[in-house]
């Protein structure tokens, strides 16, 4: 008896479809290897040749069909953007993962959070990090992660340090070490003691401090922890801990061997680090000449970071980044609330057609207006948000400049102090290049550049405040612009270099000239009235 001839269709077609599926899984799965061997790649290069590791990252994006694969290839691409100090780019492809994964697999936001805290945290915005770190603690708690838990116990410790609570911050720490007692991980052991000493010498607690730190140098030597950043760290502590106790040639003793472990080919923080407590180790040692050579290197290494300004790249990224959730949560409201207007229609549909289409038409009306103005309202902010960051810019370079040249006058000072002293004269020569070096590398023209970045942002105040008080001197208009930044007292003496008493003695003066001696007005608010946005 012969087989239907539908049977054999059907067994035909289910054939074919199996076909394509198993076809379209082969090529989804070697796409998928071939992703994960160009961000190895990437991986391989980014310290040696960062151009060819982003050709391979751009080359690991195209393959990337399936959302899937992009949301995974972000989050590898966040980790060596954020490990090459790119934290803008790292941030921004966190947030596209995140917005991939965000309904889909809490593991993996699990995993972009970390990311979210550790960026946050090398950009100083530390209580945004302890919020995602938080997170992130009660997720790998409740998931029994106990490698994770302790990983951001140290992190929290870290986090807490920065704002300078050290009890939270001994408490975490404390936690981490505690945990690690039933859990036999030496590497991570090393970072919670190494942290646990750094807060120990801060306290003052000197003995404690040096026990912690030997702790942690012996598990070094007596494991095979390959991590240089483990190595750098703990000898990193050390030669503060050293230094504060002033035995200075112990503390150029661990500088050496922080210097085996400190990768040099490019700016890292590790090289800032070890650039940071090589000064401070041949200034207490009265090297200066030593001391000069490695600030020098320190400024150069730290410009070339650049964090402030990546902070303001971040911030953008950021306020995108959490619109973009807000909307996701306004787009899932949105849903109920059209779900409940259609299965209303549908009901008075069947008693009064145009009554419906006229309140659905009114209504729409209203959410077009009342969403013009959220949209004007949206701009607004922004812009606020975006001249709020150029003044906390320009207020951050202006001090950290201010500061950087008190200590070039500082060590000038004392080489030249150290010249009257020397009867040699080839050493005399020596010592007035190395003055002369550092007055062509210092920066003296730190206040133009203040005022140049200040009427970027504030274009129109000068001319108005000159309009209406043609009389005030330079002097006094600057002092105004710094009024407006609103910084301290001791932040605009150290802006100006003089003393504390004469900017209240300016102040003063600066009221008087403006009228505002015999009144109650507030000279921030008056001298906000002359800026135009």
């Amino acid at each position: 008896m012969e087989a239907c001839p539908y049977s054999k269709i059907k067994r035909l077609g289910f054939c074919i479809i199996l076909f394509f599926l198993l076809a379209n899984f082969s090529i989804a799965q070697n796409r998928k290897n071939e992703i994960n061997t160009l961000i190895t790649k990437a991986q391989q290069y980014k310290f040696k040749d960062w151009t060819k590791a982003e050709n391979f990252l751009n080359e690991a994006q195209k393959q990337a069909k399936a959302p899937e694969e992009l949301g995974d290839f972000y989050i590898e691409a966040s980790k060596i953007y954020s490990e090459t100090n790119r934290f803008d780019i790292a941030l921004d492809y966190s947030r596209k993962a995140y917005n991939i994964f965000y309904k889909t697999s809490p593991q993996k936001i699990a995993e972009i959070n970390d990311m979210f805290a550790f960026v946050y945290t090398q950009l100083n915005d530390t209580p945004k990090a302890i919020q995602y770190y938080k997170k992130l603690l009660a997720e790998h708690i409740k998931n029994a992660n106990t490698y994770e838990e302790i990983k951001t116990y140290n992190n929290l410790g870290n986090a807490f340090f920065v704002i300078k609570k050290l009890d939270s911050s001994n408490y975490y720490f404390s936690k981490a070490l505690t945990r690690l007692d039933t859990y036999n991980k030496p590497e991570l052991k090393v970072y919670v003691l190494a942290n646990l000493g750094k807060v120990a010498s801060f306290h003052g607690e000197n003995t404690k401090a040096l026990d912690y730190l030997e702790r942690a140098e012996t598990i070094l030597n007596t494991n095979k922890i390959e991590n240089p950043k483990a190595f750098s760290l703990v000898y990193f502590y050390l030669t503060n801990y050293y230094n504060s106790v002033s035995l200075h040639d112990k503390a150029l003793s661990y500088v050496k061997k922080m210097e085996q472990y400190t990768n040099k080919s490019n700016p890292n923080f590790v090289y800032r680090d070890l650039l940071w407590a090589t000064y401070n180790t041949y200034f207490n040692q009265k090297d200066y000449k030593n001391a000069a050579y490695s600030f020098k290197t320190y400024d150069s290494i730290r410009e070339q970071l650049n964090i402030e300004e990546k902070a303001v790249s971040v911030e953008r990224t950021k306020l995108k980044h959490d619109y973009e959730s807000q909307k996701k949560i306004d787009e899932l409201l949105q849903d109920k609330k059209q779900s409940y207007y259609i299965a209303s229609a549908i009901f008075l549909l069947l008693c009064i057609i145009i009554s419906v289409l006229a309140v659905i038409n009114y209504r729409n009306k209203v959410s077009k207006l009342e969403l013009e103005k959220l949209l004007q309202v949206a701009k607004t902010n922004q812009l606020e948000i975006e001249n709020h960051m150029k003044e906390k810019q320009l207020v951050y370079k202006s001090i950290e400049q201010s500061k950087i040249e008190e200590i070039f006058k500082s060590i000038m000072e004392q080489i030249d102090h150290l010249k009257l002293k020397v009867q040699n004269q080839k050493t005399v020569d020596e010592i007035s290049h190395i003055i002369l070096e550092i007055k062509t590398n210092m920066k003296t023209n730190s206040w133009e550049e203040f005022e140049h970045h200040f009427v970027n942002i504030h274009e129109s105040f000068y001319k108005n405040l000159e309009a209406k008080h043609p009389d005030l001197t330079t002097y006094d208009r600057r002092l105004a612009a710094i009024i407006l930044l609103k910084l301290s007292t001791k932040e605009i003496s150290n802006l100006l270099n003089v003393t504390p008493k004469t900017i209240e003695n300016s102040r003063t003066r600066l009221r008087k000239k403006l009228n505002l001696t015999n009144t109650q007005a507030d000279i921030y608010q008056y001298l906000n009235s002359f800026t135009n946005y």
